[in-house]
Protein backbone atom coordinates (compact mmCIF):
# COMPACT_ATOMS: atom_id res chain seq x y z
CA UNK A 1 0.00 0.00 0.00
CA UNK A 2 1.62 3.58 -1.04
CA UNK A 3 2.17 6.06 1.93
CA UNK A 4 0.19 9.04 2.30
CA UNK A 5 -2.90 7.52 0.47
CA UNK A 6 -6.39 9.57 1.00
CA UNK A 7 -9.23 8.29 0.78
CA UNK A 8 -12.48 9.90 -0.83
CA UNK A 9 -15.75 9.73 0.92
CA UNK A 10 -17.93 7.35 -0.49
CA UNK A 11 -21.37 6.33 0.96
CA UNK A 12 -22.00 2.79 2.49
CA UNK A 13 -18.21 2.11 2.27
CA UNK A 14 -17.05 -1.21 3.86
CA UNK A 15 -13.20 -1.74 4.72
CA UNK A 16 -11.56 -4.44 5.95
CA UNK A 17 -8.26 -4.59 6.92
CA UNK A 18 -6.49 -8.00 8.01
CA UNK A 19 -2.81 -9.44 9.05
CA UNK A 20 -1.68 -5.46 7.70
CA UNK A 21 0.66 -3.25 9.67
CA UNK A 22 -0.76 1.07 9.66
CA UNK A 23 1.90 2.23 11.87
CA UNK A 24 1.83 6.42 12.09
CA UNK A 25 -1.72 6.02 10.20
CA UNK A 26 -3.82 8.95 11.02
CA UNK A 27 -7.79 9.08 10.42
CA UNK A 28 -10.09 12.19 10.57
CA UNK A 29 -13.42 12.73 9.98
CA UNK A 30 -13.91 9.18 9.57
CA UNK A 31 -17.45 7.29 10.79
CA UNK A 32 -16.43 4.17 12.15
CA UNK A 33 -20.23 3.19 13.71
CA UNK A 34 -20.54 -0.23 14.36
CA UNK A 35 -16.99 -1.00 13.43
CA UNK A 36 -15.32 -4.18 14.93
CA UNK A 37 -11.47 -3.83 16.05
CA UNK A 38 -9.80 -7.59 17.07
CA UNK A 39 -6.73 -8.09 18.40
CA UNK A 40 -5.66 -4.59 17.16
CA UNK A 41 -2.42 -2.68 18.79
CA UNK A 42 -3.47 0.56 19.92
CA UNK A 43 0.28 1.36 21.15
CA UNK A 44 1.04 4.99 21.32
CA UNK A 45 -2.40 5.92 20.02
CA UNK A 46 -4.00 9.42 20.85
CA UNK A 47 -8.36 9.91 20.49
CA UNK A 48 -8.62 13.22 20.29
CA UNK A 49 -12.89 14.63 20.09
CA UNK A 50 -14.11 10.60 19.42
CA UNK A 51 -17.59 9.58 20.19
CA UNK A 52 -17.47 5.99 21.95
CA UNK A 53 -20.93 5.90 22.89
CA UNK A 54 -22.25 1.74 23.40
CA UNK A 55 -18.71 0.97 22.78
CA UNK A 56 -17.84 -2.61 24.65
CA UNK A 57 -14.29 -3.16 25.65
CA UNK A 58 -13.25 -6.98 26.52
CA UNK A 59 -10.23 -8.11 26.94
CA UNK A 60 -8.20 -4.84 26.84
CA UNK A 61 -4.57 -3.63 28.37
CA UNK A 62 -5.03 0.08 28.75
CA UNK A 63 -1.77 0.28 31.23
CA UNK A 64 -0.57 3.78 31.61
CA UNK A 65 -3.54 5.22 29.74
CA UNK A 66 -4.68 8.81 30.56
CA UNK A 67 -8.56 9.84 31.05
CA UNK A 68 -8.77 13.51 30.04
CA UNK A 69 -12.16 15.47 29.98
CA UNK A 70 -13.82 12.07 29.64
CA UNK A 71 -17.62 12.38 29.54
CA UNK A 72 -18.23 8.54 30.99
CA UNK A 73 -22.08 8.54 32.22
CA UNK A 74 -23.40 5.31 33.18
CA UNK A 75 -20.37 3.12 32.53
CA UNK A 76 -19.93 -0.11 33.69
CA UNK A 77 -16.37 -1.55 35.07
CA UNK A 78 -16.86 -4.96 35.80
CA UNK A 79 -13.38 -7.11 36.57
CA UNK A 80 -11.47 -4.30 36.22
CA UNK A 81 -8.10 -4.10 37.43
CA UNK A 82 -7.70 -0.27 38.64
CA UNK A 83 -4.32 -0.53 40.67
CA UNK A 84 -2.26 2.14 41.10
CA UNK A 85 -4.64 4.37 39.21
CA UNK A 86 -5.58 7.77 40.24
CA UNK A 87 -8.62 9.74 40.00
CA UNK A 88 -8.80 13.87 39.75
CA UNK A 89 -11.31 16.39 39.67
CA UNK A 90 -13.25 13.53 38.29
CA UNK A 91 -17.59 13.32 38.64
CA UNK A 92 -18.46 10.41 40.48
CA UNK A 93 -21.82 11.57 41.16
CA UNK A 94 -24.55 8.24 42.16
CA UNK A 95 -22.20 5.83 41.79
CA UNK A 96 -21.95 2.09 43.08
CA UNK A 97 -19.10 0.01 44.32
CA UNK A 98 -19.78 -3.38 44.38
CA UNK A 99 -17.19 -6.10 46.13
CA UNK A 100 -14.04 -3.73 45.05
CA UNK A 101 -10.97 -4.08 46.57
CA UNK A 102 -10.15 -0.80 47.36
CA UNK A 103 -7.22 -1.68 50.47
CA UNK A 104 -4.92 0.71 51.40
CA UNK A 105 -6.21 3.82 49.23
CA UNK A 106 -6.81 7.08 50.02
CA UNK A 107 -8.73 9.95 49.38
CA UNK A 108 -8.11 13.11 49.49
CA UNK A 109 -10.03 16.54 49.38
CA UNK A 110 -13.05 14.37 48.00
CA UNK A 111 -17.20 15.39 48.84
CA UNK A 112 -18.57 12.31 50.54
CA UNK A 113 -21.89 14.21 51.56
CA UNK A 114 -24.90 11.27 51.62
CA UNK A 115 -22.54 8.24 50.94
CA UNK A 116 -23.79 4.84 52.35
CA UNK A 117 -21.56 2.08 53.22
CA UNK A 118 -23.01 -0.97 54.22
CA UNK A 119 -21.54 -4.78 54.54
CA UNK A 120 -17.74 -3.69 54.18
CA UNK A 121 -14.89 -4.51 55.88
CA UNK A 122 -13.88 -1.55 57.35
CA UNK A 123 -10.16 -3.01 59.32
CA UNK A 124 -8.11 0.06 59.83
CA UNK A 125 -10.59 2.96 58.06
CA UNK A 126 -9.34 6.44 59.08
CA UNK A 127 -11.03 9.40 58.50
CA UNK A 128 -9.73 12.75 59.44
CA UNK A 129 -7.49 10.67 61.62
CA UNK A 130 -10.36 8.90 63.35
CA UNK A 131 -10.32 5.34 63.36
CA UNK A 132 -13.64 4.11 62.30
CA UNK A 133 -14.15 0.51 63.51
CA UNK A 134 -13.16 1.86 66.87
CA UNK A 135 -15.43 4.21 66.57
CA UNK A 136 -18.12 2.16 65.81
CA UNK A 137 -17.39 -0.50 68.60
CA UNK A 138 -17.73 2.63 71.42
CA UNK A 139 -20.96 3.47 69.81
CA UNK A 140 -22.17 -0.17 70.11
CA UNK A 141 -21.69 -0.65 73.45
CA UNK A 142 -23.61 2.48 74.16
Amino acid sequence: MPDNIKYEHELDKKVEITYDSLPNSSFEDVNMDNASFTNVNLKSGKFNDVNMEDVNFNNVTMENVEFTDIYMRKAKFLGVNLSDSRFGCSIMNNIEFKNPDLKNSTFIHCDLSNVEINDCKIDGLKINGIDIQKLIEQHEKE
